[in-house]
């Protein structure tokens, strides 16, 4: 049977989604834990079909969690839950295969984003792609995360991007700094990501598009 691991520091919002999903135990068991740390270490253990997340969480946060699952668990899918939304958001990441549900939301479309999640899964014989690295950005961006995140590409070439409350300050790749290294780093092909803290020394901002235009340049748009 699908196991679905729900990550959330609201003890309340786990007690509420843990009895309403009751009801469908037939399709799915359901698992809390309170942070990414948590989830991280279940994770480990056993085999979850989706992983549901919170991103502003204490110890270990939803996008530390979200990079360990691009890393190692690629496969896996993954339903955002989020206190932010803007219009046309949830087209965006969509696209970029990560699904987010913004706060307050219904116990039944929970429920309903679940069992579709599953339902693909099934379909599409376990292809189903999880976090992508252009979604994970976009989380940092709404999330007004302060951050270095990391990009890896599949032959082993790295960079940085940093993000100061929310905003893509700079990049480093190599001799590159600001939009031509941000540029080259997403245009990798295969990159992973790895969430870091920021430094402490003052990184001055070299870039002033937002990362939408950057992303759009990437992509040839």
């Amino acid at each position: 049977m699908d196991k679905v691991l729900i990550v959330d520091d609201d003890a309340q919002l786990l007690l509420i989604l843990t009895e309403a999903l009751g009801k469908y135990s037939g399709k799915f068991k359901v698992m809390t834990v309170r942070d990414g740390l948590a989830a991280i270490k279940a994770m480990q253990k056993e085999h979850f079909s989706l992983v549901v997340t919170d991103i502003q969480m204490p110890r270990v946060n939803g996008l530390v969690l979200l990079a360990y699952m691009a890393r190692n668990f690629p496969e896996t899918p993954c339903i955002v839950m989020t206190g932010y939304g803007t219009p046309g958001l949830e087209k965006r990441l969509a696209r970029d295969s990560l699904y987010y549900m913004a706060k307050p939301f219904k116990l039944s479309e929970m429920a309903e984003a679940i069992i579709s999640h599953l339902d693909q899964h099934i379909m599409l014989g376990g292809t189903l792609t999880g976090v992508s690295v252009t979604g994970f950005l976009r989380l940092v961006e709404m999330e007004c995360i302060t951050c270095l995140c990391e990009i890896k590409s599949a032959d082993g070439e790295k960079g940085y991007l940093f993000f100061n409350g929310g905003a893509l300050y700079n990049a480093f790749y190599g001799e590159l700094r600001g939009e031509d290294a941000a540029i080259r780093l997403l245009k990798m092909n295969g990159a992973t990501i790895r969430y870091k803290k920021p430094p402490q020394k003052k990184i001055n901002r070299q870039i002033k598009r937002d990362l939408s235009a950057l992303l759009a340049e990437a992509e040839g748009v």
